[in-house]
């Protein structure tokens, strides 16, 4: 039994030496530090499962086509825009999602709750956190909704097909136990970070035209979430544009927005749907999509930003 814990020792101990050799290789080949790292640290973990950004952070990444953004967050973890709006004791909109409505990419003065406070003068709330899926979009809300006295008027949620895969992800099982090692280990090592890289945030059919069935796990989270958890479905809206195909244009391919439309719909759930505008804001060559990223650049913003606007608008 001592020869056996003799050699694991040593196996362990020489495991350990590679590990380090191979973490400070792949520093070493950075000559600047490692931007997929420096974004995931402003991320934190909520209930060991639960991704949320840090609060209180105050940072600036390059995007992959070398322009700059920025992000800044509050003490509860929430994007915020400076836009030195007018306080008052209510906050009008809420704008849930994911990526897409935190603004990925985008410098804070030019995403969409930006726009909303600063062009329309209307109070914006930003719950949104980019890498989750529909389950935990809804438990964002949750989370939200329960932990603060100021309810929003409008919900804003800005959806998009890279649910399907995001919720597909969705930590069970022993992967659920996992995950904070994964977690951990994901923003602070370079050498997982290179054997076990990101999975792109935007891809949503990877090219290949895919309905996806009513079976799926997306389907399931959100018939839950609309049926136990929503009780004014009146002020929900949901909004849509085209998602980026892998050669750089709208994806008018994908089924999947025609059949989740519907599904709203027929859920009760109002929705915006935004696709023609965006292919008419496509051949107008403007800013429709981040290079080489696919998540919104600052005129799809600008169009999201308009829409919420004017429905807004008809409420009042």
């Amino acid at each position: 039994m001592k020869k056996f814990f003799n050699l694991l020792f040593k196996i362990s101990f020489v495991f350990g030496i590679l590990l380090l050799f191979g973490e400070g290789y792949f520093r070493f080949q950075h000559t600047s530090p490692n931007e997929e790292l420096r974004y995931k640290k402003i991320h934190c973990l909520k209930d060991w499962s639960e991704i949320r950004l840090c609060p209180n952070v105050k940072e600036s990444f390059t995007r992959r086509d070398g322009k700059p953004w920025d992000i800044q967050t509050n003490e509860m973890g929430e994007r915020i825009t400076n836009s030195n709006i007018p306080e008052t004791n209510e906050t009008v909109v809420w704008l849930l999602g994911d990526s897409m409505a935190m603004g990925y990419g985008l410098p804070t003065k030019k995403n969409i709750a930006f726009l909303l406070e600063t062009k329309y003068k209307i109070k914006t709330r930003v719950i949104a956190v980019d890498a989750i899926g529909t389950n935990g979009i809804s438990n964002l809300y949750l989370d939200t909704f329960n932990q603060t006295n100021n309810k929003p008027n409008f919900i804003y949620w800005v959806w998009n097909p890279s649910d399907f895969i995001d919720d597909e992800r969705e930590k069970k099982g022993m992967k659920k136990y996992v995950y904070p090692i994964h977690f951990f280990l994901s923003r602070n090592s370079s050498l997982y970070e290179s054997l076990l890289p990101s999975p792109q945030t935007n891809v949503y059919i990877n090219g290949i035209p895919t309905i996806y069935p009513k079976t799926h796990p997306t389907y399931s989270f959100l018939k839950t979430f609309i049926h136990n958890k929503i009780h004014n479905k009146e002020q929900w809206k949901i909004l849509f544009s085209w998602g980026m195909a892998p050669n750089g244009t709208p994806d008018t391919n994908d089924p999947n927005y025609d059949v989740a439309k519907k599904f709203f719909e027929t859920e009760g759930i109002s929705t915006i749907d935004l696709r023609q505008e965006t292919e008419v804001l496509f051949a107008q060559k403007k800013q429709i999509y981040i290079p080489n990223d696919g998540h919104p650049d600052e005129d799809l913003a600008k169009l999201f930003a308009e829409a919420i606007a004017n429905d807004y608008k008809k409420t009042q």
